[in-house]
């Protein structure tokens, strides 16, 4: 995977996760903003990731980022939910 793919993929999960924790149900909330520091964590320029096989599969780990923050911007906040968990499953590295 590209490097900009990845970060891409990341900035999109964190945006997901922000968005379901700052209008998600209550009950949401907190698991939102450990996925959202999760995601953000990679994002940091000292992270160092060698991008060899950061995920089981690189094109799911992308196409779940595009989902999650799809569903989220349209308030399915158990689906988008789901799908952070899924891509944070598809990481080798946390």
């Amino acid at each position: 995977m590209e490097h900009s793919d990845f970060l891409n993929a990341l900035h999109q999960l964190a945006a997901a996760a922000d968005i379901l924790a700052k209008a998600g149900p209550e009950a949401m909330r907190t698991d939102a903003i450990e996925l959202q520091a999760v995601f953000r964590k990679h994002d940091e320029p000292d992270s160092a990731i060698e991008l060899n096989d950061v995920t089981f599969d690189d094109r799911l780990f992308v196409q779940t980022a595009q989902a999650a923050l799809t569903l989220a911007g349209r308030n399915e906040f158990a689906a988008s939910r789901a799908l952070l968990e899924q891509a944070r499953s598809l990481l080798h590295i946390e």
